[in-house]
């Protein structure tokens, strides 16, 4: 038996052995009713070249930025 053989069967039998674990990364559920003038205040703003960010990115940047001032994230 070639040595390339013998490693290929070191570890088959270790305890510990990495599992995939599948992670969401997105809640399935809408947000509640998000008022209009949120919607049109983004629209401005994007015209207006304060933001490159659809709604739905600047929302989770917003939050993103919220929650690491509120010391949740870091």
């Amino acid at each position: 038996m070639s040595d390339w053989d013998k490693l290929s069967k070191v570890g088959n039998n270790a305890p510990l052995k990495e599992e995939k674990i599948k992670v969401s990364t997105a809640k399935p559920k809408l947000l509640n009713a998000m008022p209009t003038a949120y919607f049109e205040a983004h629209k401005q703003l994007k015209k207006e070249g304060g933001t490159s960010l659809d709604f739905s990115q600047y929302i989770y940047e917003a939050t993103r930025e919220k929650l690491e001032r509120d010391g949740k994230l870091k």
